[in-house]
């Protein structure tokens, strides 16, 4: 549903009640549309050039992006559920996912931004991609050609194409294991993470999934905590400095000491 034309200077405002409208309105408006989830993104660059765009499409109105029920052995998430209810809903299977999303950005942005905008946003030093690759989530997507199902570790070095919709996550139920998460901030960048590691340890395997400076999230695993910190550091060249290096491997060393604990 579109709202009467907008001045000559606004965007046009759409509210789909599905995913496949959603993909087809922005579809439809090719560069100059945008989605609208939590608005944590959009509406501060709306701020700063009001004339950007000539669509937007808000998700608030599509039931399953909200939802969050257990299918199987897995846990779907919708796209639209907040940072705060899903670390409220999951932290009975998922204990550390409490720790873990206490360090994203503040409450007001946790009570606000969503699950799917933040992984639309692809952002290195996330928690939630951290959290989503250690636990091998996969992601459901819509487009042009329909829905797929992606793999968070393949979506994490390969961008969303414009009009590709995050509709939700899919994270396999842990059976038996023992995680935790240590997080280093920079103090002087208000809080941004310097450093991450989340570490799952569970009978015969090891890993522990690690994002510093400008990289994407990397999980690595092993038989035990040293292989996996072997590993870590086989995957030296991919941080863009010995300062950094030296950050993660420290919060990976933290993590996989205490989840052995």
């Amino acid at each position: 549903m579109a709202v009467p034309a907008a001045s000559p200077h606004e965007p046009s405002y759409h509210t789909p009640t599905t995913a496949r409208e959603a993909a087809a309105l922005l579809a439809r408006h090719g560069a100059r549309g945008r989605f609208l989830a939590g608005g944590q993104t959009l509406i501060p660059e709306l701020c700063r050039a009001p004339r950007a765009l000539d669509a937007i499409v808000d998700l608030r109105n599509i039931p399953e992006f909200g939802r969050i029920q257990r299918v199987g052995d897995h846990i779907e998430v919708g796209a639209m559920v907040t940072i705060s209810a899903a670390r409220r809903a999951l932290a009975a299977d998922f204990p550390v996912i409490d720790t873990c999303f206490r360090h994203t950005a503040n409450s007001a942005v946790r009570n606000r931004a969503t699950l799917g905008g933040s992984i639309a946003l692809a952002d290195p030093a996330s928690e939630i991609s951290t959290f989503l690759l250690a636990y091998d989530a996969e992601v459901l997507l819509e487009g042009a050609g329909g829905g797929r199902t992606v793999a968070i570790r393949a979506l994490l070095h390969v961008p969303l194409t414009h009009g590709t919709l995050v509709t939700g996550v899919r994270i396999p139920v842990p059976a038996r294991d023992r995680a935790s998460f240590t997080e280093f901030l920079r103090r002087r960048s208000g809080g941004r993470s310097l450093a991450m590691a989340l570490a799952r340890i569970a009978p015969g395997k090891t890993s522990v999934t690690v994002s510093g400076g400008v990289t994407q999230p990397v999980c690595l695993s092993g038989t035990s905590p040293s292989e996996a910190l072997a590993a870590l550091d086989a995957r030296r060249a991919d941080f863009e400095s010995d300062a950094v290096r030296a950050w993660v491997v420290a919060a990976a060393r933290r993590a996989l000491a205490e989840a052995g604990a």
